[in-house]
């Protein structure tokens, strides 16, 4: 009779729930198995509490190297980085040379990620443009002067991409271009008759022929939203690069800029005594070329040299002024905004065509 009630009770054992109270700890279960250690010290090899952090030249790298990422916020943050660096540094002597910072930033003209190209555009806008006449921008005009081909290819490549976003900002960067270089933007066989062509197409005025009209255009500029908007701009920036190329800047200098250092020259003529800033500076003379084909320019020559801007009024009047004039007189039949900068621009065309004529008479 016990030793039964005795096997009974240590089968209950078995099956029996533990009391848990507050404030005591939960008992552990039989197999459990502790993995508590104790050390006197931890030892990890190849270590160096001395190591210096990284300078700025370093961090400068590493960033430009980031401007290919697949992830845009880091594209983003490269940019803002770089130009943290570059607005603290001394305009003469940043941490790497430009020729390695600008031909690295270009290419993010084309970048798919709407923020990254306006990060790219606060960037050169802040440091590439002077704040004041007095004051000389941080990166110096002979350095977007001599990186203006590199840029002006992307912008070309914008100006004819698929993607509409990219078209739509394609022109705020030729803006800048034009603000910073001048007329570097429109010299040469790029920066001209290139450039016109990638106009044409931007617009939709590659197959528009006098009294014809034009093909519809790839943006619809009776779109009331953002293509209205893209269209104003386009329409201003045009007007700026006719009038950049063609017309020329006769607004008086004061004698009193700093920025001109005109107190520092021995004469007014101090300039055509210097070293020429462009290559082939005689060019725009023709002197190996015959009259006809002077007057003669077809479309295969409309990529070449334009360094003056008669050669430029000679491409625009033999190539491209039947296209663009049909178009500005299409979007001229509209009426609100568009009609009326339309009509800026062909004040300006015809302004500077009539120039030519005058200088020629």
């Amino acid at each position: 009779m016990g030793s039964s009630s005795k096997k009974k009770k240590e089968k209950q054992k078995d099956f029996g729930k533990p009391k848990l109270r507050v404030g005591k700890t939960k008992p552990k279960p039989d197999n459990h198995t502790s993995t508590s250690f104790k050390s006197k010290a931890v030892v990890v090899g190849h270590q160096s509490l001395n190591a210096g952090a990284p300078t700025i030249q370093a961090q400068l790298k590493h960033n430009l190297t980031l401007l290919n990422h697949h992830s845009y916020t880091t594209r983003r943050d490269s940019i803002a980085h770089i130009a943290s660096v570059l607005a603290s540094s001394p305009p003469l002597s940043p941490p790497l040379p430009y020729s390695v910072i600008l031909p690295a930033l270009a290419p993010l003209v084309l970048d798919s990620a709407a923020p990254v190209r306006a990060q790219l555009l606060t960037l050169l806008t802040n440091l590439a443009k002077p704040k004041d006449l007095r004051q000389d921008a941080i990166i110096p005009a002979d350095a977007m002067r001599m990186h203006t081909p590199r840029f002006l290819l992307y912008v070309h490549s914008a100006m004819t991409h698929i993607s509409a976003d990219i078209r739509a900002d394609s022109t705020n960067f030729l803006a800048l271009l034009l603000d910073v270089v001048g007329e570097e933007a429109v010299r040469g066989a790029k920066g001209w008759g290139k450039t016109l062509k990638c106009w044409m197409v931007l617009m939709g005025w590659e197959n528009g022929k006098p009294g014809a009209g034009v093909r519809t255009s790839t943006i619809e500029f009776s779109d009331p939203g953002k293509n209205k908007k893209a269209s104003l701009q386009h329409l201003g920036v045009l007007k700026r690069f006719l009038a950049t190329g063609m017309l020329e800047d006769i607004s008086p200098v004061s004698h009193f800029d700093v920025g001109m250092n005109d107190l520092l020259r021995p004469h007014q003529h101090t300039e055509a005594h210097l070293l020429p800033l462009s290559s082939n500076i005689y060019a725009h003379l023709s002197l190996f070329a015959t009259s006809a084909a002077l007057e003669n320019v077809n479309e295969e020559d409309a990529e070449g040299s334009a360094e003056d801007s008669d050669s430029r009024r000679r491409i625009m009047r033999n190539v491209f002024e039947g296209n663009i004039r049909a178009g500005l007189l299409a979007r001229l039949q509209e009426a609100g905004e568009v009609g009326r900068v339309a009509g800026s621009v062909l004040k300006t065309l015809d302004k500077a065509l009539k120039t030519a004529e005058a200088e020629a008479i």
